[in-house]
């Protein structure tokens, strides 16, 4: 089987390279079962650049495409039908490889009705590889599950999802279920999808025998435009699967309020202002 890689860029021309290299280090397939396809959202100066910078270290070795950013998901489509391997790898820039694991991956596909993998992925603090659907989400106590299930290494293919930094699909099943929603915007994506492949039948394989490094910055996650934008695609992923957004937005204001009240205590003036920021933007839902 070959496999096509497909990374979306925005302003990640500081973190290309090393992601690039790392697949080329710990790559076990031969050189004509692996593809890369970098799709950049990016401005048009920022998108030369980085198509300079391919042209110049890796010749014509990597597909690229410029891209007007209508999202995550919609750079994520457009290299997924360019691709032309029978498994596609969802890859962010921020990525590194510390092992081979391309083959790992591929072996579990040999499965006909797994259309989903993934691995352990680490960045340094939680370390979590997999999430609890929103749809499940319990104040406080999913917090603490989340920890433990990923601390043991149980995972729950009907009701988690695999983290979507770096995530392997059969192609044709993802073409199955219509692609990436591109309605959402940037976020929710790996729970929509991984809720549409469920409804389909197939598999979702968490292999922890493998691992990845994600290098999470911790500051976009306080990004006030970042989080309306989150906000936003919450809306319509509970639309979407007629959910119950209000019920949600309750839990989840109700634990943000818990923690606000645990940062100030503990006088931690950036969690704070973070969980504000949150129940700022999920406030306007209600």
């Amino acid at each position: 089987m070959k496999l096509s890689i497909i990374i979306v860029t925005f302003n990640s021309m500081r973190l290309i390279k090393d992601c690039i290299d790392s697949i080329y280090k710990y790559n076990d397939l031969p050189d004509d079962q692996l593809e890369i396809i970098v799709v950049d959202n990016s401005s048009e100066e920022e998108g030369a650049v980085i198509k300079k910078f391919l042209e110049d270290n890796y010749d014509d070795k990597i597909i690229f495409f410029k891209n007007q950013n209508l999202g995550y998901g919609h750079g994520n489509n457009i290299g997924i039908r360019a691709a032309t391997g029978d498994i596609i790898a969802i890859m962010n820039p921020d990525v590194r490889l510390k092992e081979s694991l391309f083959k790992k991956a591929i072996e579990h596909f040999s499965d006909e009705q797994v259309a989903t993998v993934g691995f352990s992925q680490h960045n340094g603090s939680t370390d979590y590889s997999y999430f609890i659907n929103p749809e499940y989400f319990v104040p406080v106590f999913s917090s603490l599950i989340l920890k433990l299930v990923n601390k043991v290494k149980y995972f729950n293919p009907v009701k988690f999802y695999l983290s979507g930094a770096f995530v392997f699909f059969r192609k044709i099943d993802f073409e199955k279920i219509g692609l990436y929603d591109e309605s959402i915007f940037m976020y929710f994506e790996e729970p929509d999808v991984a809720l549409r492949l469920n409804k389909l039948g197939k598999k979702t394989i968490f292999d922890p025998s493998r691992s990845y490094i994600h290098l999470i910055e911790v500051k976009d996650a306080y990004n006030v435009k970042l989080l309306d934008i989150g906000t936003e695609a919450i809306k319509i992923y509970f639309t979407k699967y007629k959910f119950n957004l209000k019920k949600y937005l309750k839990r989840r204001l109700l634990e943000l309020k818990f923690h606000r009240i645990l940062f100030t205590l503990t006088g931690n003036k950036d969690r704070v202002e973070m969980a504000n920021a949150y129940i700022t933007s999920l406030s306007k839902l209600l």
